[in-house]
């Protein structure tokens, strides 16, 4: 090029690493376990038991019974296990997950088919099932088909054992990789992680108890590469030499800037002025580990060799941080390591079986969690509005009836809100936390009162459930499960439940009132 100038010819480097040996999900180091770098971690921290409902328990007992069938088991003992397993009718809240298609699907399915799911929670010891007939120890073949089965649910999903890392009154997951060495235990803190894709900025510098028992030590090692530079290539580059037209799929001449957007402005400069100007070194480095560099010496055509210093060296000015990029941090410190996590890349995901949002209400001085889907017996999706438009169907409000010489309007204590609208009270704590506390509508049938519970596992029905003010912003928050389908880097394919949390859409207005009138015919009333 003529500028009197060497270009680098060798790239000598020394790496230190240091291996992930331990994961903690969420905040109790008790929960420690041995880290297993065969599971990516999306699939090792967002995992839970998979729900399976009607669908799933007849699909398992025609595979059950194919099993029996093809082992040459007479059709008496299928019936057997028919009678002991049934297909289970219908209760009150599977009017609402049914639906017509749902409640033709149990019609169809009961006494025709084994329950499948029953089977298999019979087969692993799961309270609250019959157990096993007595021809499943004294026949062979039964057994074998049992032991199929178990093995055939067990290898479709991955679940967890009691590792949960969801914390439900903050909507995300909080976790922890350790690399615990003796006088410097290294932990990657993420307290929130709210789904998806794993990346470094999910981690901030941390600390633990060091390993718990069970758990090894992480390794320290050291190694120097020499490896030729590379240069730096994009699409759309200036081309280094004379009379060559550029690709065109980049148009920097449609780039929109203000003299404010610095950083813009660096980006530009680098590509169409200095994009010649920088190289590219790999640097060999295992999944589930810390990676630092430790020297780096270029040495260009001339024969001269330059060390190259961290820039974070680089002299700043009192008060200021030096520059960095993807190396983890805290408030306090910063690591020198940058991690190389077992992360996934594409990732299918499923119909969302739930979706709740969290939003506020502030003509009622409250917040909802409103249930948009639900997880349906067809182990599908199913509007949780369509079912409640169903439920007033079947089940109308009566409006008071005129009685001569009354006046055209009535008087309404409260108005109706939608069965999906679960209500979130404000309360505080006894350390003066504010938080919202999942309360109950009740709704008159006839002479008695019937509250409309919670529905969706995100508001973990059945407990107490408390959600953090915070959590909820000004723009709501979605919240939801659905399952995720991925594989590994040696190929494996993964399949698990997974939940998420992402922003709302803003505010949202019930329709809840108190005290007002309202007109026989349905118009307007005046005050």
């Amino acid at each position: 090029m003529g500028e009197d100038a060497g270009s680098p010819v060798q790239a000598t480097l020394g790496v230190a690493n240091r291996s992930l040996t331990s994961y903690r999900p969420g905040g109790d180091p008790a929960a420690t376990v041995a880290l297993d770098l065969t599971l990516p971690l999306e699939v090792h921290v967002e995992r839970e038991p998979a729900v399976l409902k009607l669908r799933a328990a007849v699909q398992l007992g025609l595979w059950f019974e194919r099993k029996l069938r093809a082992a040459g088991v007479a059709q008496a003992t299928i019936n057997a296990f028919r009678t002991t397993y049934p297909i289970p009718p219908a209760t009150a809240d599977d009017a609402i997950y049914d639906g017509t298609d749902g409640a033709s699907f149990r019609t169809a399915a009961t006494g025709r088919v084994v329950d499948g799911i029953s089977v298999f929670l019979a087969a692993t010891g799961a309270p609250g099932v019959p157990p096993l007939p007595g021809v499943a120890s004294s026949n062979p073949a039964v057994a074998g088909a049992i032991a199929a089965l178990v093995a055939f649910r067990t290898s479709l999903y991955s679940e967890p054992h009691s590792d949960r890392a969801w914390q439900p009154q903050q909507l995300t997951y909080e976790f922890a990789v350790d690399s615990p060495v003796a006088g410097d235990d290294l932990a990657l803190v993420a307290d929130g992680f709210d789904g998806g894709h794993l990346d470094w900025y999910d981690f901030e510098l941390g600390t633990n108890s060091g390993a718990p028992a069970g758990v090894p030590p992480a390794t320290v090692s050291q190694a120097n590469y020499a490896f030729l530079p590379q240069h730096v290539t994009f699409r759309g580059m200036p081309d280094p030499r004379w009379w060559t037209f550029e690709s065109g799929v980049t148009d920097f001449g449609s780039l929109d800037t203000e003299p404010v957007d610095l950083a813009k402005l660096l980006v530009i400069e680098f590509a169409l002025t200095y994009g010649n100007d920088w190289f590219i070194v790999p640097v060999p480095t295992d999944v589930g580990s810390l990676s630092a560099i430790t020297t780096l010496v270029v040495t260009d055509t001339f024969g001269q060799r330059t060390l190259i210093r961290s820039a974070e060296q680089t002299q700043v000015n009192p008060g200021e941080s030096p520059w960095s990029m993807f190396k983890l941090s805290s408030a306090e410190a910063r690591s020198p390591f940058i991690a190389i996590m077992p992360t996934l890349g594409v990732t299918d995901e499923g119909a969302m079986l739930e979706t709740v949002h969290f939003l506020r209400d502030d003509m009622a001085a409250m917040a909802w969690a409103v249930e948009h889907a639900l997880h349906g017996t067809l182990d599908g999706p199913i509007d949780a509005y369509q079912a409640y438009l169903a439920r007033v169907a079947r089940d109308p409000v009566p409006k008071p009836t005129p009685q001569p010489g009354d006046p055209p309007i009535y008087y309404t204590l409260e108005s109706g809100v939608p069965d999906n609208w679960i209500p979130l009270v404000p309360v505080q704590t006894a350390s003066g936390q504010l938080v919202f506390r999942r309360g109950i509508l009740e709704r008159p049938v006839g002479s008695t009162f019937v509250g409309n519970p919670a529905h969706a596992s995100v508001l973990e029905p059945g407990v107490p459930f408390y959600l953090t003010d915070r959590i909820i912003t000004r723009i709501g928050t979605f919240a939801g499960v659905a399952f995720r389908r991925s594989r590994g880097i040696d190929g494996t394919t993964y399949l698990w439940q997974a939940r998420y949390s992402r922003p709302g859409t803003g505010p949202g207005w019930s329709g809840l009132r108190f005290d007002f009138l309202e007109r026989f015919d349905g118009g307007a009333a005046n005050p």
